[in-house]
């Protein structure tokens, strides 16, 4: 349940990340929701029948960025948190109020949160951008159903130079940045600083930047790294050209 501030309704702040390294990537693919309170259902959306899903981005920055670039993030953070939860402000008369808030910063060296120790969350702070994606007929004239839908609502894309690229030019090892929103919610007891996901924008590629690797073993590689070459140019040209 949304907490009843701004007339009932969240504050939203824009936002636009430092430059950081791609870990996670559903940028073109929404991720299924699934349901914990069951244990792992599918999340089922009522009106359609059809299972919620997610576009998602996570990124992850050198901890020593937090007293940089990162650390506009952090003080946003902390401005949602007083216009969210006033009461969770420290005052005279109570300098340390009790308020439980789910982390925000998400700390790679902290087993709880890099439960499988994933050696390129050591010694960085992650974050989690979402969206929501829609659910639409794939067939206008029929209702949205189970055998009648399509997920949309992908994050826009672009190079550095603010060029268009395709969504597999950006992959886990990538660098570059988001925009979205930032605002607080309250679910199930809890107090949230929720960051929904807007656009990305690509900066370096390992191709680009032999400092980066690609993260992750199931992605495709390179075909160059794979293949060594079977022909070879002519360097002399067609030796035929102009007589045929």
């Amino acid at each position: 349940m949304t907490k009843p501030y701004n007339g009932g309704k969240p504050t939203f702040h824009e936002f636009l990340t430092p430059i950081g390294l791609f870990v996670h990537l559903y940028h073109d693919k929404p991720q299924l929701k699934t349901s914990d309170q069951h244990g792992k259902v599918p999340d089922i959306d009522k009106e359609t029948g059809v299972q919620r899903a997610e576009f998602k981005v996570t990124m992850a920055w050198p901890k020593t960025m937090i007293q940089g670039e990162l650390g506009t993030m952090a003080a946003l953070a902390h401005q949602v948190k007083a216009e969210a939860w006033p009461e969770s402000q420290p005052t005279p008369q109570n300098p340390t109020p009790f308020f439980a808030l789910e982390p925000f910063f998400r700390d790679g060296d902290n087993p709880a949160h890099n439960t499988k120790a994933r050696e390129y969350l050591f010694g960085k702070y992650y974050l989690n951008f979402k969206q929501k994606a829609e659910i639409v007929p794939l067939n206008p004239n029929a209702p949205v159903g189970p055998n009648n839908y399509k997920y949309v609502g992908a994050p826009g894309l672009i190079g550095p130079y603010n060029n268009d690229i395709m969504a597999l030019d950006v992959y886990p090892g990538c660098t570059g940045r988001v925009s979205g929103i930032i605002f607080g919610t309250e679910y199930m007891g809890k107090h949230f600083i929720i960051t929904r996901l807007n656009n990305v924008q690509l900066y370096e590629t390992p191709q680009d930047n032999p400092n980066l690797q690609r993260i992750g073993g199931g992605a495709r590689p390179d075909a160059k790294s794979q293949f060594d070459t079977l022909k070879q140019g002519n360097a002399g040209g067609n030796p035929l050209a102009g007589l045929l």
